[in-house]
């Protein structure tokens, strides 16, 4: 299997204080591009970091091999939204396992989506 390294610039979600998260803005092939399009793009003006990443290929493309992910938790609200759409779906299903059309399902909401 044909694997490579390429070159990750990044920049943080906080280009204020760095508090941030670290976040990819360009893959590469060469070093010195990842550094080119890292520079002046991290905290308060300076340059971003560029790290390795190892891709590995499948037929004509390349993929990761591993990589460090952050799943960003949802907020009170976003809890709140998520149960709300939930319950919408549910209904949903329901009404359209009960035979209702999407036309009809429109008409109860009053027309609207």
């Amino acid at each position: 299997m044909e694997t490579k390294t390429v070159y990750v610039a990044y920049t943080n979600t906080d280009l204020t204080e760095g508090r941030g998260k670290d976040v990819p803005i360009a893959i590469c092939e060469e070093e010195v591009t990842a550094i080119r399009l890292a520079k002046n793009r991290y905290v308060q003006g300076s340059d971003g970091p560029v790290r390795t990443i190892e891709l590995m290929k499948v037929e004509n493309d390349w993929y990761l091999l591993a990589s460090a992910i952050e799943i960003v938790p949802p907020t009170k609200q976003d809890r709140e939204k998520q149960q709300k759409l939930n319950l919408a779906k549910e209904v949903m299903e329901k009404a359209k396992s009960l035979g209702l059309t999407e036309d009809e399902i429109k008409a109860i909401r009053g027309g609207s989506n």
